[in-house]
C-alpha cells in the first residue's frame, strides 16, 4: 500500500519460453484497494506443439502515476513449475478456450528472477512464434 493506506494493483502476465519474455497482457487497473477482483481475460495462443516450451509469470503490481510501478508479488504458471501453478497449467490445458480460476500464493519478485533473462544472447532466440491480434 502506499501513504494513503490503499494501492491500485493490476495484473500483468508474461509468455516466457527459455527465459526470455514473448508477450505480456495487463488487466485494468483497480484503484484505491487492497481487495482487487479482475474479471479479464488474459489470452494468448500458443502453437500445441510448443505447450511445454512456454510458461506464464503473474505479476500483481501497483500503479505509480509518479516513479516506477512496484511489484507487489509473482507466481509461476506452467507444466514445469510446482505445485499449484502445474495444477492450474493442467487443468488450462485439459479446458482449451475456457477461463480456469485458481488461487495462488504470491511471491517476492527476487525469487521468480531465475527463470527470466532480462538479456539473452542472438543465439539463444526462443524457437516459437506467438500470434495474438491483440499483441502489445
Amino acid at each position: 500500500m502506499d501513504l494513503t493506506g490503499f494501492s491500485d494493483p493490476y495484473v500483468k502476465a508474461s509468455l516466457i519460453c527459455e527465459g526470455r519474455r514473448l508477450k505480456k497482457r495487463k488487466t485494468s487497473i483497480k484503484k484505491n484497494t487492497l481487495n482487487p477482483t479482475y474479471n479479464e481475460a488474459l489470452v494468448f495462443d500458443i502453437p500445441f506443439e510448443n505447450i511445454d516450451s512456454v510458461s506464464l509469470i503473474i505479476a500483481v503490481m501497483d500503479y505509480d502515476c509518479i516513479g516506477h510501478n512496484e511489484v507487489i508479488g509473482m507466481c509461476r504458471v506452467g507444466s514445469d513449475a510446482e505445485g499449484p501453478g502445474r495444477e492450474h497449467w493442467t487443468a488450462m490445458l485439459a479446458n482449451p478456450r475456457k477461463p480456469i480460476e485458481h488461487w495462488h500464493q504470491l511471491v517476492e519478485e527476487k525469487t521468480m528472477n531465475t527463470y527470466v533473462s532480462k538479456s539473452a544472447t542472438a543465439s539463444s532466440k526462443p524457437h516459437i512464434v506467438v500470434d495474438s491480434p491483440h499483441s502489445e
